[in-house]
Protein backbone atom coordinates (compact mmCIF):
# COMPACT_ATOMS: atom_id res chain seq x y z
CA UNK A 1 0.00 0.00 0.00
CA UNK A 2 1.62 3.19 -1.02
CA UNK A 3 1.65 6.17 1.54
CA UNK A 4 -1.01 7.85 -0.56
CA UNK A 5 -3.47 5.40 -0.58
CA UNK A 6 -2.46 4.79 3.67
CA UNK A 7 -3.49 8.83 4.09
CA UNK A 8 -6.72 8.05 1.84
CA UNK A 9 -7.79 5.43 3.52
CA UNK A 10 -6.97 6.78 7.46
CA UNK A 11 -7.91 10.20 6.83
CA UNK A 12 -4.21 11.27 8.55
CA UNK A 13 -1.82 13.44 7.01
CA UNK A 14 1.37 12.02 5.17
CA UNK A 15 3.58 12.87 8.83
CA UNK A 16 1.32 11.13 10.76
CA UNK A 17 1.03 8.00 9.25
CA UNK A 18 4.49 7.51 9.07
CA UNK A 19 4.71 8.24 12.70
CA UNK A 20 2.12 5.82 13.27
CA UNK A 21 4.20 3.19 11.33
CA UNK A 22 7.20 3.91 12.98
CA UNK A 23 5.09 3.29 16.63
CA UNK A 24 4.31 -0.08 15.01
CA UNK A 25 7.62 -1.01 13.77
CA UNK A 26 8.94 -0.16 17.34
CA UNK A 27 6.50 -2.01 18.77
CA UNK A 28 7.60 -5.38 16.94
CA UNK A 29 5.54 -4.94 14.06
CA UNK A 30 6.93 -6.13 10.67
CA UNK A 31 5.30 -3.72 8.27
CA UNK A 32 7.96 -3.49 5.35
CA UNK A 33 8.57 -1.16 2.70
CA UNK A 34 10.25 -0.14 -0.53
CA UNK A 35 10.30 2.22 -3.12
CA UNK A 36 8.19 -0.02 -5.59
CA UNK A 37 5.62 -1.41 -3.39
CA UNK A 38 4.94 1.16 -0.87
CA UNK A 39 4.26 -0.74 2.88
CA UNK A 40 3.32 -4.32 2.70
CA UNK A 41 3.70 -7.60 5.05
CA UNK A 42 6.01 -10.13 4.44
CA UNK A 43 5.02 -12.81 2.79
CA UNK A 44 8.30 -15.47 3.15
CA UNK A 45 11.52 -14.74 5.64
CA UNK A 46 13.23 -13.43 2.87
CA UNK A 47 10.99 -10.09 2.77
CA UNK A 48 12.52 -9.61 6.26
CA UNK A 49 15.89 -10.18 5.12
CA UNK A 50 15.66 -8.02 2.28
CA UNK A 51 14.20 -5.25 4.03
CA UNK A 52 16.61 -5.81 7.17
CA UNK A 53 19.47 -4.82 4.65
CA UNK A 54 18.04 -2.11 2.78
CA UNK A 55 17.43 -0.37 6.25
CA UNK A 56 21.03 -1.50 7.35
CA UNK A 57 22.51 0.54 3.89
CA UNK A 58 20.85 3.71 4.95
CA UNK A 59 21.71 3.66 8.23
CA UNK A 60 25.17 3.14 7.31
CA UNK A 61 24.80 5.95 4.70
CA UNK A 62 23.36 8.66 7.04
CA UNK A 63 25.87 8.03 9.71
CA UNK A 64 28.63 8.44 7.00
CA UNK A 65 27.20 11.49 6.22
CA UNK A 66 26.74 13.08 10.03
CA UNK A 67 30.72 11.86 9.99
CA UNK A 68 31.38 14.37 7.27
CA UNK A 69 28.78 16.93 8.87
CA UNK A 70 30.86 16.70 11.91
CA UNK A 71 33.86 17.10 10.40
CA UNK A 72 33.22 19.90 8.34
CA UNK A 73 31.79 21.42 11.73
CA UNK A 74 35.12 20.91 13.47
CA UNK A 75 37.37 22.46 10.66
CA UNK A 76 34.55 25.41 10.47
CA UNK A 77 35.15 25.89 13.99
CA UNK A 78 38.83 25.86 13.82
CA UNK A 79 38.78 22.60 16.23
CA UNK A 80 41.24 19.55 15.14
CA UNK A 81 39.58 16.16 15.01
CA UNK A 82 41.10 13.05 16.49
CA UNK A 83 41.37 10.35 14.59
CA UNK A 84 38.79 7.64 16.03
CA UNK A 85 36.46 9.85 18.20
CA UNK A 86 34.23 10.54 15.26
Amino acid sequence: VTLRELVAMTGMNERLVRLKIQQERKAGKLILSNNRDGYFLPECPEDVRRFARSMSRRAAEIAGVARAAETALADMTGQECLEGWM
